[in-house]
């Protein structure tokens, strides 16, 4: 009895790297990159960090087509200030009990600093910044250049 042959696809026809669809297929997008590795029984912190991480970096690419270096340090800023405000807020709940109020005000205070902090670095990102108004500005600029050629 004859086995079937399985014919191998040529080499022009195998697609390398990431498949259509998948984050690694487009471009510049890099892999394995994640938030951090936490304690055991903060993975779930973690898990929400990464999600994060691919919303910001989703949202870049909708507003400016491609996440740029300085783009991405932003995100790397936020991410940062986000884990710090998830883990004083864990910190802060594991250990109320044991906690003296002041030492509860301190991580309370740590909570709104990295969120004050974290928004400023996505204000950098200048995600709400409105693409059909700059391209009037563009254009705005365009026609003042010319009228002052043409005097």
């Amino acid at each position: 009895m004859d086995k079937p042959t399985q014919e191998k696809p040529d080499k022009a026809q195998k697609r390398r790297g990431g498949q259509p669809g998948n984050r690694n297929g487009r471009g510049n997008m890099r892999h394995g990159l994640r938030a951090g590795t936490l304690p055991r029984d903060a993975r779930h912190i973690e898990n929400r960090l990464n999600g994060f991480r691919r919303q910001l970096e989703d949202a870049v690419l909708a507003c400016k087509g491609e996440v740029s270096i300085p783009d991405a340090a932003c995100i790397q800023t936020a991410l940062r200030w986000e884990r710090h405000a998830c883990l004083a807020q864990r910190w802060l709940t594991k250990q109320w009990e044991e906690m003296k109020p002041t030492e509860a005000l301190a991580f309370s205070r740590e909570i709104s600093k990295a969120s004050a902090e974290r928004d400023k670095a996505l204000k950098m990102l200048e995600l709400n910044r409105d693409v059909l108004s700059d391209q009037w500005a563009i254009l705005d600029a365009t026609v003042e250049e010319e009228t002052k050629d043409d005097d």
